[in-house]
């Protein structure tokens, strides 16, 4: 991308911020799994906008954690002008810098597709927050995995040499199952923090965690080669600190639009 210098710093910054580290390592996992599948790409190409998608998930994230549920909106609304644009707001907020950046990576071709997907995603991290039930909130969470690998398949697809509907399905089984493990990992800190809408129980926990299981040992059975990459990408979504540091009240169902996104410098 043909950058103006301190956009492209800021860039960088929020690269290297070791809060998203989690994220920015996910491109060349996915990397891995198209030369499983024997599909050729230039991994170059495929890495910066995987690194530019998962960068702009990460902090979109951090964003809806900290109480700003309605960033989707915003973003969605931010996306209604394709060409990307870098004026001094831009540059004051992360959530809008990355969601100019997303755009150089979606072709005219599937920006309406993409924008379908996304609105898809909005509202169901809405619905999941809603969601007064363990059964409900698992189905959410599986879609809300599901659709942010979809949303990746569909940014690299044009890169790919041949059209395979068996990685994409397969991404998005991944997808589902990583969002559970998030929610497993995450279940009893959301619940003192009040982020959910019921109170789990035991009985939830256990619901959640055989789902996982399930979901989990059926994936890894029919790709047995690359158990190892998903234990990786587990054991290094637990060991996040700044998960484990997330203590900051938050309000699940509001958010202060003039507060919409977080500083980068």
């Amino acid at each position: 991308m043909d950058l103006p210098i301190s956009i492209g710093r800021a860039y960088d910054d929020l690269a290297n911020d070791p809060k998203y580290r989690h994220f920015v390592r996910i491109p060349d996992r996915i990397i891995q799994c198209i030369d499983y599948f024997g599909i050729a790409c230039d991994h170059t190409a495929v890495r910066a906008k995987l690194h530019t998608y998962y960068l702009f998930i990460g902090i979109v994230d951090d964003a809806i954690d900290s109480g700003r549920i309605d960033t989707g909106k915003l973003i969605l609304d931010y996306l209604s002008n394709p060409d990307p644009e870098f004026n001094e707001e831009v540059r004051r907020s992360s959530v809008r810098l990355m969601t100019e950046l997303l755009k150089f990576h979606i072709s005219d071709r599937i920006y309406p597709v993409m924008m379908d997907r996304l609105r898809r995603l909005y509202e169901e991290v809405i619905s999941e927050r809603a969601a007064n039930s363990i059964d409900s909130y698992i189905g959410h969470r599986e879609c809300v995995g599901a659709l942010t690998a979809e949303l990746s398949f569909l940014l690299i697809h044009s890169g790919l040499s041949e059209d395979n509907d068996g990685l994409c399905e397969f991404m998005k089984q991944v997808g589902a199952i990583g969002c559970l493990i998030d929610s497993l990992i995450d279940l009893n800190k959301d619940r003192r923090l009040g982020l959910l809408a019921f109170q789990p129980g035991m009985i939830d926990y256990s619901k959640l965690i055989v789902s996982i299981l399930r979901k989990g040992v059926r994936v890894s059975l029919r790709h047995p080669r690359l158990y190892g990459l998903f234990f990786r990408a587990v054991i290094d979504n637990m060991r996040d600190p700044f998960r484990a540091e997330r203590t900051f009240p938050r309000t699940p169902f509001t958010a202060d639009r003039k507060d919409e996104a977080a500083s980068v410098a």
